[in-house]
């Protein structure tokens, strides 16, 4: 996911003109920034949408450090759309970030 959210930031800054306005490692560290920021937002969305009775199982695999792929399995298995809700968390975020209305 890490290359399409780097795609999907630089499109978002080249649509706000950034590309000319700011020199690059100001850029980079823009990009940098609203990446962290964008994958805050999707992790807290995922975790919203899952199960209040599953938070503890959730908590666990992140405390004793589970590989990636086991918490994926865990969120999947917990019935949460995860494309669905990083589609619509990547969207809000463009909106937000453009000043666009009425998504």
């Amino acid at each position: 996911m890490d290359d399409s959210f780097d795609t999907f930031i630089k499109d978002m800054l080249n649509a706000k003109q950034w590309n000319t306005a700011v020199d690059g490692d100001v850029r980079r560290q823009l990009e940098s920034d609203l990446k962290n920021r964008l994958t805050d937002q999707v992790n807290r969305s995922v975790i919203e949408a899952m199960p209040e009775d599953r938070i503890d199982g959730l908590n666990g695999l992140l405390d004793r450090e589970a590989p990636d792929e086991e918490v994926q399995r865990y969120i999947a298995d917990c019935g949460v759309d995860v494309r669905r809700i990083t589609l619509e968390t990547m969207l809000r975020f463009r909106d937000l970030y453009l000043g666009s209305k009425g998504r």
